[in-house]
């Protein structure tokens, strides 16, 4: 949203957003009716349509602002540059407990297993969010070659997190992996490590 945008809009947008977090402390999201979130927000359902095509239009621009959230709330991205065995560490194993207390419970719920299976572009909209972040350091330039390298290891770290849940548990196995994605690092960004 720019500067000009009318104070009107700003509010009504607030109140969509925060109608919707209330009726997603209740109800997953595909329970969730444009008719009980306009009457809740207190605006016509029109007005509704007006700033989005429907509830899962609404749904994904949450989660890709959670995503940002969650990206935002820890910082291990300058030592992707300098310490990548930190970096790695920091992403895989400590970023869970700082994610947790970050968010709302609205906003775990945005993201629990219930509703974020009607999000098809979660994926994306936490690849995005932390390539952002890497970005922000401002060592790599924005370019086709470094998005997919990072998009590479991102979705490659996000996979590992997902599908072995279990391993902030077994210490043995965590040394692995940093150890293997701290050669993957370095052999993705050499410029960095010579």
């Amino acid at each position: 949203m720019g500067k000009n945008t009318d104070i009107r809009i700003t509010k009504t947008l607030r109140s969509i957003k925060e109608a919707f977090m209330m009726l997603i402390m209740i109800k997953p999201v595909n329970k969730i009716t444009v008719t009980e979130l306009a009457q809740k927000a207190e605006i016509s359902k029109g007005t509704f349509y007006l700033h989005y095509l429907d509830i899962y239009d609404l749904y994904n621009e949450l989660v890709k602002n959670v995503a940002s959230k969650v990206a935002e709330s820890f910082n291990p991205y300058p030592d992707l540059f300098v310490a990548p065995e930190r970096f790695v560490r920091t992403f895989m194993f400590a970023q869970m407990e700082l994610f947790a207390n970050s968010l709302t419970l609205a906003e775990r719920k945005i993201l629990s297993e219930n509703n974020i299976k009607f999000c098809n572009i979660y994926p994306t909209c936490f690849i995005d969010a932390f390539k952002s972040q890497i970005y922000k350091v401002g060592k790599l330039v924005p370019c086709v070659e470094n998005d997919i390298k990072l998009e590479f290891l991102i979705t490659g770290m996000l996979s590992i997190i997902i599908k072995y849940p279990a391993l902030s548990d077994d210490l043995l196995k965590q040394e692995f992996i940093i150890q293997y994605l701290t050669t993957v690092v370095k052999e993705t960004f050499p410029e960095f490590y010579r």
